[in-house]
Parts: structure tokens; sequence; C-alpha cells
């Protein structure tokens, strides 16, 4: 039975590897068609610096988070432990990410900002008075009962931050299932470990998923 279940294991992810490859390859053909901007926002948590990338369109690309772990001595005992304490703290950056600041006031500002820096085109003068609005904190709190003077591109990179982070907030559970260790290096005494989320690996991992259900059924 567990000879079955391994096997089993084993095709399913060659099968997610060959989907996660052919949604790549379909990805970069239509990227060739009619090629999507994307911008990026960096967040610094209490486990380390996540990175979030997303499209014009309002749609998270991928989502990367860094943990580190100092090394103690160089054994194999202690990478291993630096390790799993550095991928620890990479998972619970995403884990705070996604359950607690993406709707926060804090990083709805840092989206909008990025979004408007990306892809929004206007003249000088416009854009430095619209990053100055932008670069406030309390960004939010300036439409409340319809104070304060908004530009229209402003009023358009906060509705944008609500779409992605709504999107983001929706996807939660499923974008921690989808999480996968892309680098691991030691750098200074200490060990890097990368986590990375992309849409793929999320469809990847929700089909193994339905996979191993139908096997113990």
């Amino acid at each position: 039975m567990k000879l079955l279940i391994v096997t089993a294991l084993a095709l399913v992810l060659t099968a997610c590897s060959s989907t996660a490859t052919k949604h790549a390859g379909t990805a970069d053909t239509k990227a060739g068609a009619a090629a999507k901007r994307v911008a990026e926002s960096t967040f610094d948590g209490t486990g380390g610096t996540l990175n979030l990338l997303f499209d014009d369109q309002g749609n998270w690309t991928k989502i990367t988070a860094k943990g580190t772990a100092s090394l103690s001595e160089d054994t194999p005992s202690a990478r291993e432990t630096a390790l799993m304490i550095a991928t620890m703290r990479a998972k619970r950056s995403v884990a705070e990410f996604l359950n607690n600041d993406v709707k926060s006031s804090k990083t709805m500002t840092r989206v909008a900002r990025s979004y408007a820096r990306a892809f929004q085109s206007e003249d000088t003068e416009n854009q430095a008075a619209s990053m100055s609005d932008l670069d406030s904190d309390a960004m939010a709190d300036l439409d409340i009962d319809g104070k304060g003077v908004r530009t229209e591109k402003t009023r358009q990179a906060q509705r944008f931050a609500s779409i992605l982070t709504e999107r983001i907030q929706d996807n939660s559970a499923a974008i921690l299932k989808g999480a996968y260790v892309s680098h691991r290096a030691l750098q200074d005494g200490q060990v890097v470990v990368e986590l990375t989320a992309t849409r793929q690996s999320v469809a990847a991992a929700h089909q193994a998923s339905g996979m191993m259900r139908g096997m113990l059924q």
C-alpha cells in the first residue's frame, strides 16, 4: 500500500511539474502577444522580507518571502536545524502577511504607490502631486466623509490596491498550500531560505491535493 502511495505521489508531482511547465509556456506565449506589465511591492515583517508581484489587471503573480537563521557551527545537524528555522520564518512571514497585514492601511498604501509608479502615466507635475498623496500612511483615511483633496489618479490607485488585496485575501489558504522552497543558500554564517508561491504552484498543489483525496477514498 505504501509503495502504491509513493508511486502515485511521484506521478502526481510529475504531472504537476508538467502542468506548471505548460502553464508557463502558455503564459509566455500570451505575454508575447499582449504582455502584461508587472509591479512589485516589498514588505518587512517579523520573520523576514516579503515581495509581492502583481500585474496591471489587479492579479497577484508571485509572492516570495525570505527567512534567515544563524549557523551555530558548521556541522550537518547545525545546518539542518538552521535550515528548518529559516524555512519556518519564511512561512511565518507569508502567513502573517496573508492573515493580518494584507488589508492593513500600510499594505494598501504601498501597493497603491507601486501601482502609481509602474502603471500610471502622467506629466511630471501631476505625478509629483499624486505621489505626495500616496506617501501618506493615512491615505485611506483622507476620503472619509469626502474630506481631503484627492486626484483621480490617486483614487484609481486606491481602488486597485483594494481589489488586489481582496483577491489575495480570498485565496490566502490556497497560496499557503502552494508555497514551496525555491532557493536556499549559506551567506555570511547564515542560512537563507526563499519561499515562493505562484499561480502555477497554487494550481499544481490544488491538483495534487485532489488526486490524493481520490486515491484515499
